[in-house]
């Protein structure tokens, strides 16, 4: 019985080309803050901290009513601390917001304190 390599090398392609497809990154916008988020790598269902910090820095850094503030991140297990100070109360908010609908965080801890308080 004489079996043909054609299925077998299709299979081969067809997994490789998968596989590839299944590395691409996907530009994706957050709805409730308009920031492009950045895609963080997952191991065993845990974010990468380092990634998760850079890319909440980076998502309060665009958004304008905060760029003028710095804010230290931290994250664990994607469990993101934010600390720091802003002006009000409402800033506080929008900070925990944006962190909150960061990939890779799964809850935040904010530590922000409000100058007039």
């Amino acid at each position: 019985m004489k079996t043909s390599a054609k299925p077998v090398l299709a299979l081969a392609v067809l997994l490789a080309v998968g596989a590839g497809l299944a590395g691409c990154e996907k530009s994706v916008i957050n709805e409730k803050t308009g920031v492009p988020e950045k895609r963080v790598m997952m191991e065993d269902g845990v974010a990468d901290d380092i990634e998760v910090s850079a890319a909440v820095k980076q998502a309060l850094q665009q958004e304008g009513k905060l760029r003028q503030f710095n804010f230290h991140v931290e994250t664990r297990k994607g469990d993101v601390t934010l600390k720091g100070e802003v002006d009000t109360q409402e800033q506080r908010m929008l900070a925990e917001q944006i962190a909150v609908s960061t990939a890779g965080a799964h809850t935040v801890n904010n530590e922000i304190a409000v100058k007039n308080d």
